[in-house]
């Protein structure tokens, strides 16, 4: 009988913590095993990999139940669900808080939790007392994955535990080098690129003066939605390069406009690896980022990299870039790779 693998996660939308759950799950069917996500809220928009089996777990009303009460009949309500759809699981993998805090109540076997971002750069200004007991009863509750040696390192030290190992995020090449063939975007002339959801985290304001500031003719290419769209296009109406800055939307397949990038910009203030670095790399385009306290240093050379909210360098970092592009292109490491990433997962069935 195969081994059964349940990923979980709130919903499919397009962020890098469910690009994650549907690379793992498809390469942990091609490696002969049967993978299953459950998703929280029934929204989907990314393709579904063919022969990954998805199933709805309604959330929603639980919702209703005061917080302190929530957890556990959810996650028994969670455990039953899985029980009867889909049989007793080997692994169990949670991503992201709002399943954690309903999986580190489920009984059962091998639950792990995926930690996806630097923990205490996630909730800086909110660790109060308070907030650090709510994190501990749901992180010191099951073993954790970090899916960098950065995030892995701050966990322990936050939550001073050891209970942690690192399994780094991987990508398909292959699903990759595919995707991005299937069109070519609709940009007049060359271009930069990012690609990432419009949060505090992510930090388009730097990119986008830093840009400015560059003076570059090629355009601007922002890839994603999010609250601070609106905000991050007056900012390009106030520099007055609205005319080059180009916002695409949120696009489920985002790898042809990184393909035909001349280079691709990061500019966080943190990232738990950056999965689409390496998706830029697998795809021949060179990145630079910000040095973030994990994720991005230890996929890139140092050259690539450059402080974060420093706008000065990250222009002058993008010219840099822009004249000699060839220079800063990279290869990627066999530990990104999916076949490795299940080798390490199917390891934590015990």
């Amino acid at each position: 009988m195969k081994k059964k693998v349940i990923l979980a996660i709130f919903t499919l939308q397009g962020n890098g913590a469910e690009r994650f759950a549907l690379t793992l799950a498809k390469g942990i069917n091609d490696a002969g095993y049967e993978a299953h996500i459950i998703y929280f809220k029934d929204i989907i928009d990314l393709p579904i990999p063919e022969g990954v089996k998805t199933h709805f777990f309604n959330y929603q009303k639980f919702r209703a139940i005061p917080k302190f009460m929530r957890a556990n009949i959810a996650a028994k309500a969670f455990d039953k669900f899985i029980l009867n759809e889909i049989g007793t699981p080997d692994l169990v993998l949670s991503n992201l808080f709002p399943v954690d805090f309903v999986l580190c109540k489920s009984k059962l076997p091998n639950v792990h939790l995926v930690i996806h971002n630097t923990t205490s750069q996630e909730y800086a200004g909110r660790l109060d007392n308070k907030m650090m007991k709510q994190l501990k009863k749901v992180y010191l509750a099951k073993p954790c994955v970090g899916v960098s040696q950065g995030v892995t390192d701050d966990f322990k030290q936050l939550f001073e535990t050891e209970n942690i190992s690192t399994i780094y995020n991987p990508i398909d090449v292959e699903s990759i080098l595919k995707s991005a063939e299937e069109y070519i975007p609709d940009v007049d002339g060359p271009y930069i690129v990012n690609v990432g959801k419009f949060k505090q985290q992510k930090r388009h304001d730097i990119l986008i003066k830093a840009y400015a500031q560059a003076n570059i003719d090629e355009k601007l290419v922002l890839v994603g939605t999010g609250e601070l769209m609106e905000q991050s296009k007056q900012l390009a109406k106030e520099l007055g390069i609205e005319h080059k800055v180009i916002f695409a939307g949120f696009k489920k397949n985002p790898y042809p406009y990184m393909k035909h990038a001349k280079l691709m910009v990061l500019s966080s203030d943190f990232e738990g690896l950056g999965l689409v670095i390496l998706e830029a790399i697998a795809l021949n385009t060179p990145v630079i980022s910000t040095d973030c306290p994990s994720g991005p240093n230890e996929i890139l050379s140092k050259k690539n990299l450059c402080e974060i909210r420093n706008i000065h360098i990250l222009s002058e970092k993008i010219k840099e870039v822009n004249n000699s592009p060839m220079e800063f292109k990279m290869e990627i490491d066999e530990c990104f790779s999916i076949r490795y990433a299940v080798s390490c997962y199917i390891k934590l069935i015990v």
